[in-house]
């Protein structure tokens, strides 16, 4: 069973995409030296710049590194590619080759990259099943032994968010790049105008859509084209509804059947939701969802913490607050835990580099650049910064929010095996529509959960023979 239940998976790869076109793990012109981590000590890092940069100079040859990310849109790449050049200019040894893609077509990319004979060095990944199924295929690095080689690098990242990368047996396969939880935003001049206060129990949400609903307002802006958006909703409201051993049991591949009887309470409180949510969702694109709200087009968005800096900058006028999703009085789940889990990067085994990539994300993914990133891209990494430097107060309650928070719930298209995840996306898609109904979904769901249990045991099989 998993270490915790921020443990991820992704929805299998679409048949027959073509692989990117990424250089493999370990080509390179030189083996070299390790270079010596870039720990924000600008007199030992000019020193092993100037070694480096003579090397390099003296034999002509570069470390090539393969760096494959998932933000190809700005401000975003422009910061990652901005940082990677910088480390470049301080260690002449180093050549990144950068390749990105947007959100799905990266998940879905990054499964074929790995399955072929080229692959990235440094990649963008989820934590849980998404990257565990590489780890079970002896794809990526463990970085257990480096942490406890540099006692300060491991003191200065917080600990729970690493632990969302650790497997049971102990294992770290990732350092996260920007930490996320998932929370309700709610346009401040509307609730005023309206005389609403903030609601903390799903009956005072209903309340408040109806209130705005009523006022000619759309209650919740909502897009589902990409059907991850409702999983959102969903994997909350499992964690008001289901006890949290019970899902840890069901999102385990090999023993996950989803018979509690909160699973279908979970979509009846989400299917309640419905008439209160823009029209047609699945027909609106999740952005698209975003901007309404920016736009002032709605009273409410159910926005990841990384959303903060794009609302502000779809409508700097916005005046907006954040409330946790509502407790549901009297469910069996978890209404401390947040939905939402960080992100980051993790190092393929095949690398000839393991070292200088490992030297490369201590920096990178440390205090010093996270400051900068905070402030640039408002995206925390899980290093233990100052955040009294920031002007943002939403930023600054968001990171509080996540950095206090008892535990986090997973993303729930990321939590699943990759054939629950496909079935649970499209019967809450169906349920959006109206096609389905909530015992329904689950019983296709359930279904599904059982197959997997087969498709576990017997992949374990062959892996054993």
């Amino acid at each position: 069973m998993r270490k915790r239940m921020a443990k991820k998976a992704v929805c299998a790869a679409v048949a027959g995409l073509m692989a990117l076109s990424i250089a493999g793990c370990g080509s390179s012109s030189s083996s070299g030296t390790t270079t010596a981590a870039a720990s924000g000590d600008t007199t030992a890092a000019e020193a092993e710049g100037d070694t480096t940069a003579a090397a390099a100079e003296s034999t002509g040859e570069q470390k090539v590194i393969r760096f494959m990310h998932r933000f190809p849109d700005e401000p975003y790449n422009s910061f990652i590619e901005a940082k990677l050049h910088e480390y470049e200019e301080s260690h002449p040894d180093i050549k990144f080759e950068i390749t990105n893609a947007a959100n799905q077509a990266y998940k879905e990319r990054i499964q074929v990259v790995l399955g072929g004979e080229e692959k990235p060095d440094i990649f963008y990944s989820w934590a849980g099943d998404f990257t565990e199924r590489f780890i079970r295929e002896g794809l990526i690095l463990d970085l257990t032994p480096y942490l406890e080689a540099d006692q300060e690098w491991k003191d200065s990242l917080m600990q729970p968010q690493i632990d969302i990368y650790t497997t049971d047996d102990g294992m770290v396969y990732g350092i996260p790049f920007r930490l996320d939880c998932k929370l309700f935003v709610y346009n401040t001049q509307i609730f005023e105008e309206n005389n609403l206060e903030v609601p903390t129990t799903f009956d005072e949400l209903i309340q408040v859509c109806e209130t705005l609903q009523a006022a000619g307002i759309t209650p919740i802006s909502f897009g589902n084209l990409e059907p991850w958006s409702a999983s959102h909703y969903i994997g909350t409201l499992n964690q008001l509804c289901v006890s949290d051993d019970v899902r840890e049991k069901d999102y385990n591949p090999s023993t996950g059947e989803f018979t509690d009887p909160g699973y279908v309470q979970a979509l009846e409180y989400y299917q309640q939701l419905l008439p209160y949510m823009t029209e047609n969702p699945n027909g609106i694109k999740p952005d698209m969802g975003r901007m309404n709200f920016s736009m002032g087009q709605a009273g409410m968005y159910y926005a990841e913490l990384v959303e903060i800096p794009s609302i502000r900058r779809d409508n700097p006028d916005i005046q907006f607050g954040m409330f946790k999703f509502p407790e549901i009085e009297g469910a069996a789940g978890n209404p401390d835990s947040l939905t939402g889990a960080p992100e980051g990067f993790v190092i393929c085994s095949e690398t000839q580099y393991p070292d200088e990539c490992v030297e490369f994300l201590k920096w990178f993914l440390g205090p010093e650049v996270g400051q900068e990133q905070c402030q640039e891209i408002g995206y925390f990494n899980a290093s233990k910064i100052d955040v009294s430097v920031l002007t943002d107060q939403a930023l600054i309650d968001g990171f509080n929010t996540v950095a206090n928070a008892e535990s986090l719930g997973a993303w729930l298209d990321n939590a699943l095996y990759s054939t629950v995840c496909d079935e649970y996306l499209t019967a809450v898609s169906d349920l959006t529509n109206g096609d389905v109904t909530p015992e329904e979904a689950m019983a296709r769901i359930q279904a599904k959960a059982k197959e997997a249990q087969t498709l576990v045991s017997t992949s374990g099989t062959e892996a054993a023979e």
